[in-house]
């Protein structure tokens, strides 16, 4: 049908063209058809124009609605990739609270705060120094957390080091209920294995993450990005809080060439640069070094001459437990040089049960002999892995180095490598055991003679590296002595960075910031806690001033017996520890001298109608002025009054 109207049409239209003598001069019925016929098709063509408008109108519609949600579906999943979460106007100031890490090397420990969500960074300890004798750890001071624990989202764990982790115990036993805590595979089970020690496994819940992985706390956002360390499953942590960007290096060197081929990801740390960072925390161990830090493939390649140049001899290796990428290579230059393995040390043990369970370190049983059968197995066939690179009094390598270790016994066919440097402060202890190595017969390799160590610590170009990368506002130097701090805040001053945009925290500092804020606004309760023991808190200055006057002073006990008539019936005794040695015979005239005068001195005090406690005093007064008069010493004086 509409085949012979669009015909008509056209004929129709064809007949005007050529004038009217052709058109017909009469025929109604068939003039009248053509209008009706051009009624039709005009009608049809209209229909026809508007169906295809509506229709492309709908396509139309339909592509741009599709592309509008491939667009917002790549907007998100970017912002997944990222970690960019939209935050509405902020509502207050981020707080920055310093617990440790700041001001000392060690006790690594930093807490954020932004309305009621808390995060809390690392919780480690450090070693006690010369003046904290008999304390076993110290650990920060988790007042301001307990108060807050309401508030407290997660903690989130940069690697698996002591001076990061070594507190975690402490701090879940103390804050009490279930406790989140994020960490790499092999930093976590690391904390496990503490937790275990203290029966709280069940009070946390262990949350694994991994390069990129990113996590909503609270008002938080926390990206984990891989950096290179001396332990592996290390992470620097991208914080996004309501008013901007916090990046938090945690322990970092940049390796081009690591061990296990897990090379920093610089790439992530530029692109949170380039969407803008708030504030930047950056550690400051190695600061005062310039240059960058070797690599660790440079100790693989000494290792390699030792093995090649001690054939026939033993090897003994001593160095951090906690560096398992450095121990899995040096099990695998013994598996090549064939020779067997005794472990000796139970740290050093431990971490490599622990890396191998979670999958970071692979051997082969086969290979690994009982320290108890070394003697079976030829000198030139066996390696000994062992604790004590840093000097340590009761670790395997003193041991050995002190004939007090009945599996191991040191001699001239003997090649030990220190594979470590001296933390500051053991340097006496680490040539000490050096020195008795030699006495032996030994051969000993160690950080002054070959490179056998390396940093896992950024030196000034590194750090300079990732200032430029990540371009921040704000800057506080962390993990380090106040020197350190110094010397890398003046490091960013030099690449035009503001001074008034630099804060060097002391421990304790709350440090206040947003776009236009950034202050110490006052501080929180903060300070070291000393474990001594199953104690924790319960030695303070007072327990250690007396600990210090015994170590340098001695004791001297004064007893004496009186009545309760107030009469004396006993002599006077004395006994000294550390003050002077009683059995001397050239003493007996100081005791016999010291014996009179406290007899005199108890004597009047009682014929005065002293009491007990007056007596005690007399007699503490008396020895203590007797001895700085006559000796120029001060001992600790502990008188004793016995009512029979």
């Amino acid at each position: 049908m509409s085949f012979c109207v669009v015909n008509k049409r056209n004929f129709m239209n064809r007949n005007k063209t050529r004038g009217a003598a052709t058109k017909p001069a009469s025929n109604g019925r068939f003039a009248k058809a053509s209008k009706t016929a051009g009624r039709q098709t005009t009608d049809i063509g209209r229909y026809r124009r508007a169906k295809g408008s509506a229709k492309t109108a709908d396509n139309r519609q339909k592509k741009e609605n599709m592309k509008n949600s491939q667009q917002k579906s790549l907007s998100q999943q970017n912002a997944e990739r990222n970690g960019v979460f939209r935050y509405g106007h902020p509502k207050g100031k981020l707080k920055v609270m310093f617990l440790g890490g700041v001001g000392e090397i060690g006790k690594n420990m930093t807490v954020f705060e932004y309305g009621d969500s808390i995060v809390v960074i690392d919780a480690g300890m450090s070693f006690p120094g010369n003046d904290m004798p008999g304390v076993d750890v110290v650990i920060p001071d988790f007042s301001y957390l307990v108060q807050n624990r309401n508030k407290i989202k997660a903690v989130l764990l940069t690697h698996g080091h002591e001076d990061h982790i070594g507190a975690i115990a402490f701090l879940v036993e103390r804050l009490g209920g279930k406790l989140d805590l994020y960490g790499t595979k092999l930093t976590l089970a690391l904390v496990e294995n503490k937790l275990a020690e203290h029966s709280l496994t069940d009070k946390v819940n262990l949350v694994t993450i991994s390069d990129k992985s990113v996590v909503s706390l609270g008002d938080f956002t926390a990206e984990f990005i891989h950096v290179s360390h001396s332990v592996a499953g290390s992470v620097a942590i991208c914080l996004r809080t309501p008013v901007g960007v916090v990046l938090h290096t945690g322990d970092f060197k940049i390796d081009y060439t690591p061990l296990g081929n897990e090379i920093m990801n610089l790439n992530r740390i530029a692109e949170v640069g380039k969407q803008g960072v708030l504030l930047l925390m950056s550690e400051s161990t190695n600061v005062e070094k310039a240059g960058y830090t070797m690599s660790e493939s440079v100790v693989e390649d000494t290792m390699k001459k030792v093995f090649h140049e001690a054939k026939g001899r033993r090897i003994i290796v001593a160095t951090f437990a906690s560096n398992v990428d450095r121990i899995g290579m040096i099990i695998h230059l013994a598996k090549l040089y064939k020779r067997k393995i005794a472990v000796s040390g139970r740290s050093m043990i431990k971490y490599i049960e622990t890396a191998c369970r979670v999958g970071q370190m692979s051997v082969d049983n086969d290979i690994f002999v009982d320290i108890d059968k070394i003697n079976n197995v030829e000198d030139g066939k066996l390696l000994i892995l062992s604790t004590g690179s840093q000097g340590e009094p009761m670790s395997a390598l003193t041991r050995m180095a002190s004939g007090e270790f009945n599996k191991v016994h040191i001699g001239s066919n003997d090649t030990i490598v220190i594979s470590a440097t001296p933390i500051p402060g053991n340097e006496r202890d680490i040539y000490n055991v050096i020195n008795k190595l030699y006495r032996l017969g030994a051969m000993v390799v160690y950080s002054a003679l070959e490179a056998v160590h390396v940093s896992g610590h950024a030196c000034q170009e590194e750090l300079k590296l990732i200032y430029t990368l990540v371009k921040p506002k704000y800057f506080i130097p962390i993990h380090g002595e106040y020197r350190h701090l110094k010397q890398h805040a003046m490091l960013v001053e030099k690449l035009g960075h503001k001074r008034s945009n630099i804060i060097i925290p002391d421990i304790g500092d709350c440090v206040e910031l947003d776009n236009s804020v950034f202050k110490v606004c006052g501080t929180v309760t903060s300070g070291s806690v000393m474990v001594d023991g199953l104690g924790v808190g319960d030695v303070g200055n007072i327990v250690l001033k007396d600990r210090l006057s015994l170590a340098e002073e001695g004791i001297l006990v004064c007893s004496v017996a009186v009545n309760e008539k107030g009469r004396v019936v006993s002599s006077v005794e004395v006994a000294s520890r550390g003050c002077f040695f009683v059995g001397d015979d050239h003493n007996d005239a100081m005791v016999d001298e010291l014996k009179r005068l406290l007899t005199e001195e108890i004597y009047s005090a009682l014929r005065n109608g002293k009491n007990v406690p007056a007596v005690k005093s007399a007699i503490q007064r008396t020895a203590r002025s007797y001895f700085r008069s006559k000796y120029k010493r001060n001992p600790v004086v502990l008188p004793l009054v016995l009512e029979v």
